[in-house]
């Protein structure tokens, strides 16, 4: 047998390169141990639905307060905030953890770090947390079927994903509001020599969807040993969750594809319903990933409620998995090809069951990003609105509504 023969310069210089890419690793890793020792309070907001908004909100709340805070955000679209200074985070074509790395190495704050937990995995959140992070406090917005595949099966094997991921003496501020859920949770933490406070919502807030996040704020504040917000300030973020229909020039529309879960969106679909006692039946539109198929599996159960509830009558889809979701639905089922369809002429047809329609599933992709601008140009100044006549008015409004 006949192969490449190495000279010994070749294996010197192989063995001094490894030994270069070693030494560098490790120097990255102490130095980024330094930095992380050297800010005094650390957080990662962690869980299923409204991280990226909890995470801006407490560096706001911070920063208002003078502490110099820097937030990393890791939504739809990625950024550090550094003292209010917003700077895109720049990615390749895969997404790293090194890179939080690279951003609190760029942007140092001397008082709070906040980290959205970008890890979809119970591993990943294990190094996410341990390596790059080294929180102080770790807050769980709440527990929704989502990253099924890959964090576990049902919300409770969800829920345990994320906490064997929280370090030994990190402080847990738990958001999630199922009771049930809640014993699980702190039960799990006290096991792993960490502690837990539960974020508590007033009856009367308690349908609004997301709401959790919003008195997640002042548990934050007090894990860290600062004041919490007044009610009046309270009040401010409970407005922003608020959900509205878009009026558009002939129907209107929400876009609750950023929640990605099936507990949230129906907590949209029911505070949107409740606005209008005259709707009885919504059209779903789901934009489908081949990468989340738990998510998807999640949202064919679902959709399949709200059909044999009478909630709809059909749904449309689009995106990756479209014929496999289809032949598994027991509901109608319009199939859009989002290689050839234009997203305008899509929302033309979702509009013409003369319905509110309702984006579900998945946001993070250029066909979605061409839906919400056809959406804004139809969309209706309802400010506008004003002083018109009744025929003038009726001319803007939603034709039929049923």
């Amino acid at each position: 047998m006949s192969g490449k023969r190495y000279s010994t310069q070749d294996i010197t210089n192989g063995v001094s390169n490894s030994i270069k890419h070693t030494a560098r690793a490790l120097f990255r890793g102490i130095t980024h141990k330094r930095r992380l020792d050297g800010i005094d309070a650390k957080i990662v907001i962690s869980g299923t639905r409204g991280k990226s908004s909890l995470t801006k909100w407490t560096h706001d709340i911070l920063y208002d307060r003078e502490y110099d805070v820097m937030a990393k955000i890791t939504g739809n679209n990625p950024i550090t905030v550094h003292n209010a200074v917003k700077k895109p985070i720049l990615r390749g074509s895969q997404v790293r953890l090194y890179e939080n790395a690279r951003e609190l190495s760029q942007h140092t704050p001397k008082d709070v770090m906040i980290l959205e937990n970008q890890a979809i995995s119970s591993y990943t959140t294990r190094m996410f947390n341990s390596v790059f992070s080294h929180p102080d406090v770790v807050v769980l917005s709440n527990i929704r079927e989502d990253h099924l595949s890959t964090l576990g099966t049902d919300r409770y094997k969800v829920a345990r994903g994320l906490v064997r991921a929280i370090p030994e003496g990190t402080h847990v501020v738990n958001a999630e509001q199922d009771p049930n859920l809640q014993e699980y949770i702190e039960t799990e933490i006290e096991r792993r020599g960490a502690t837990v406070s539960h974020v508590s919502v007033p009856d009367k807030y308690a349908t609004i969807p997301g709401i959790e996040s919003v008195y997640a704020l002042n548990e934050i504040l007090r894990a860290i040993g600062l004041n919490p917000l007044s009610d009046d300030k309270l009040a401010v973020y409970r407005k922003k969750m608020s959900v509205e229909w878009t009026r558009l020039t002939n129907g209107r529309i929400h876009n609750a594809a950023e929640v990605n879960d099936v507990q949230s969106t129906e907590m949209i679909r029911e505070a949107l319903v409740s606005k209008d006692p005259s709707i009885d039946k919504i059209t779903p539109f789901v934009y489908l990933r081949g990468d989340r198929r738990g998510r998807t599996v999640s949202f064919l159960h679902y959709l399949t409620e709200l059909y044999e509830d009478g909630a709809i009558d059909d749904v449309h889809i689009a995106g990756e998995t479209t014929k496999a979701f289809s032949q598994k639905a027991n509901f109608p089922v319009i199939i859009h090809d989002d290689t050839k369809d234009p997203a305008d002429e899509v929302l033309g047809s979702l509009l013409a069951e003369e319905r509110p329609v309702i984006i579900m599933g998945n946001t993070v992709a250029d066909w979605m990003r061409d839906l919400e601008r056809a959406i804004d140009a139809r969309t209706v100044d309802t400010d506008q609105l004003v002083g018109l006549t009744r025929e003038e008015k009726s001319e803007q409004q939603p034709v039929v509504t049923r």
